[in-house]
């Protein structure tokens, strides 16, 4: 793909999902790597294909990992500065927050980026906060999901617009590959620096990414596409299960005095996709924190099940059937 193509194909993913309007002001999650590199310099061109002007800011996360980071700090605080965009940075020490916190340092450099991100980008008024995972990421993803065991949610993989924090996350690249990236900056002439931590394959992510997919690609060369296909249609099924379970849950669940009452009956009735879908939603709306895991999807299914009087507690949620009435509440 050339690089009009590539930016016809990025600008195609931005327009479908109605984003980056004239004079948008967006904060770039940026490594120095090759793939926020070129996301820098790509939204770039999208303005100038679109003759409109974005407000671009630059930020990247010292995790205090590996020794070189310090350096690539500032190698792209100077060329951010040649850009003349602003420039944020702060510095977490990751490996400390793991031990402490007892997760992965992905999952806490994860946590903390994300969180200083969307701080940065409230305080100083940026609309969109954009990240740099393009169609090898998402791939990888909903592999990993795969892997450790996953529902429909885990096989859809990223969205293209998160609405986790309360600055959207936007993914402008997941339809074009890192080989078309690169491409891109060998054609622009760009530099980026190389994280020596992406060939250590103790990380999960890198064993996906330089054992598990290409043992896949031998097997079907295009397999990558095919994923990310399979991430897509399954997002589009999600959908129409997601407005079943709604319909159900209107027809058959009964609000009152802030308790949610259901009859077991009218529950059989409904396939067990929906059953199991409006269970978490049941929970959710008490406890947005709560998401059942497969045993707790098994025990609520028995209750549904039996006429016998049964009780269910987790956290703060309280499931009593007496009869043929289930009844779900917080128990504080």
């Amino acid at each position: 793909m050339n690089v009009k193509a590539l930016i016809r194909s990025i600008n195609h993913t931005l327009k479908l999902h109605k984003l980056f309007p004239e004079n948008s002001r967006i904060l770039v999650a940026c490594s120095g790597g090759p793939d926020s590199m070129a996301l820098l310099h790509l939204l770039q061109d999208i303005a100038n294909h679109r003759h409109t002007k974005y407000e671009l800011g630059v930020a990247i996360v010292d995790h205090s990992i590996r020794s070189e980071s310090k350096d690539e700090v500032l190698w792209l605080q100077n060329q951010v500065k040649a850009l003349g965009l602003p420039f944020y940075t702060a510095t977490f020490d990751v490996p400390r927050l793991s031990k402490d916190q007892k997760l992965s340092e992905e999952t806490v450099g994860r946590q903390v980026r994300y969180q200083w991100l969307n701080e940065i980008a409230q305080s100083e008024g940026y609309d969109y906060i954009a990240v740099a995972h393009h169609k090898d990421d998402q791939a990888e993803s909903i592999l990993a999901h795969l892997i450790r065991g996953t529902g429909l949610n885990g096989l859809t993989g990223m969205a293209v617009i998160s609405y986790d924090y309360t600055v959207p996350v936007i993914r402008p690249l997941l339809d074009v590959t890192k080989s078309e990236l690169l491409d891109y900056l060998a054609d622009r002439d760009l530099t980026y620096c190389i994280d020596s931590t992406n060939d250590d394959i103790s990380y999960q992510r890198n064993r996906i990414r330089h054992r598990i997919i290409p043992e896949l690609e031998f097997i079907n060369p295009n397999v990558v596409d095919a994923i990310v296909r399979l991430g897509s249609s399954v997002s589009e099924d999600l959908a129409v299960i997601s407005d079943l379970t709604a319909q159900a849950f209107e027809r058959i669940v009964i609000i009152d005095k802030g308790a949610m009452n259901l009859s077991r009956k009218a529950l059989r009735k409904e396939p067990l996709a929906i059953q199991r879908r409006l269970w978490q939603r049941l929970v959710s709306s008490i406890d947005s924190d709560i998401t059942l895991t497969t045993a707790h999807q098994e025990q609520l299914l028995d209750i549904v099940n039996t006429g016998e009087a049964k009780t269910f507690t987790i956290k703060s949620i309280k499931v009593t059937a007496q009869c043929d009435t289930i009844k779900v509440y917080c128990k504080h």
